[in-house]
């Protein structure tokens, strides 16, 4: 559960982008970053974030913590 509110704010982005994916990668970054650095239930070993198509976005990276609802 370390992770939800990094998922929940990407499936919201989803939702109101149609399900445009490309429209949401700021939020996808953020949950992977999420998932390896905490290991969330050792399915994701850490990679470069430029091997996982987010070289563009490394100097424009969100907000470490999410906003709470």
């Amino acid at each position: 559960g370390e992770c939800t509110a990094f998922k929940e704010r990407f499936m919201e982005c989803l939702r109101q982008s149609g399900y445009e994916s490309t429209a949401c990668r700021q939020n996808a970054m953020a949950y992977l970053e999420c998932r390896m650095d905490r290991r969330v239930g050792q399915l994701m070993a850490n990679e470069p974030l430029e091997k996982l198509g987010f070289k563009d976005l490394i100097n424009e990276k969100p907000e470490e913590k999410p906003e709470k609802s």
